[in-house]
């Protein structure tokens, strides 16, 4: 079974895809790794800076995979789902945290 080429079709919905909910993404990654290497928000220390940069450069790396996607739709649903993950992920780590339930 042959697959289908990748093809340039839905260009720009792939990089719409990347860059807002890849941004959710970036972000909720960002503040996912804040709170389990304890950072305080501080943007003079070492693991702030190091929580900017990364940041940084998941969005670039969303940006460089979205066009593997085989349609925009499907960017769409897969950034969108793993942010969504992402930041449940986060709200329950910050209701254990606080010592409640979530």
């Amino acid at each position: 079974m042959k697959a289908a080429p990748l093809t340039t079709r839905h260009w720009l919905s792939k990089t719409l895809a990347a860059l807002i909910p890849g941004a959710a993404l970036a972000l909720g990654v960002m503040v996912l790794i804040g709170h389990l290497c304890g950072s305080t928000g501080n943007p003079m220390t070492l693991s702030a800076q190091f929580l900017m940069w990364g940041a940084a450069l998941i969005w670039v790396l969303c940006l460089s995979l979205c066009f593997l996607f085989r349609s925009g739709l499907g960017a769409w649903f897969g950034f969108g789902w793993l942010a969504c993950l992402v930041w449940l992920a986060n709200t329950l780590l910050a209701g254990f945290a606080a010592g409640g339930s979530p």
